[in-house]
């Protein structure tokens, strides 16, 4: 199977699965979820990153607040990689698709227990786009890839549990 299939698959599969409270420790009732580190690539990815993260979070374990501090467990992610290429082009060596890629580095730390529920250090995410379809605007990859890695990393963090 080609890698583009075998990603486009995993993504699918990832984004259909999403876990519930029952699943969580009795013992962590809240969480804290820190700002993305977003290193030297554009903050409001990051900001885009932690709110979508922040959601899946009260959709997928509702049971869990998410507080400011003092928390249960702690959720850091850091972008450590990030770029945006042509995927693929027409005969006359027109691009008509890009690629966003990103890379993050995730840490889900059970302060109650101390120790770590889920280390992720090099999970990526692909978003395509296609300019033939009038989507000639990085954002769109990056809205795509964005929207998978919450979905890998919450679904992740919550299958360590």
């Amino acid at each position: 199977m080609p890698l583009k299939a075998l990603l486009l698959t995993a993504a699918l599969l990832f984004s259909c699965y999403s876990f519930t409270a029952t699943t969580l420790p009795q013992h962590i009732k809240t969480v804290y979820i820190a700002d993305v580190d977003y290193r030297n690539f554009d903050p409001v990815i990051g900001n885009r990153l932690k709110d979508g993260i922040k959601e899946l979070f009260r959709i997928n374990a509702p049971a869990v607040r998410i507080v400011n501090d003092n928390a249960d467990a702690d959720f850091t992610v850091t972008l450590t990689s990030y770029s945006n290429r042509p995927e693929a082009q027409s005969l006359n060596a027109e691009v008509e698709t890009y690629r966003v890629t990103m890379g993050i580095s995730v840490s889900f730390y059970d302060n109650v227990r101390k120790k770590a529920i889920y280390d992720g250090k090099n999970v990526q995410a692909i978003g395509s786009y296609d300019v033939r379809k009038n989507e000639s605007e990085e954002i769109h990859g990056q809205e795509r890839a964005i929207k998978s890695l919450q979905e890998i990393i919450v679904a992740n963090a919550l299958a360590k549990w």
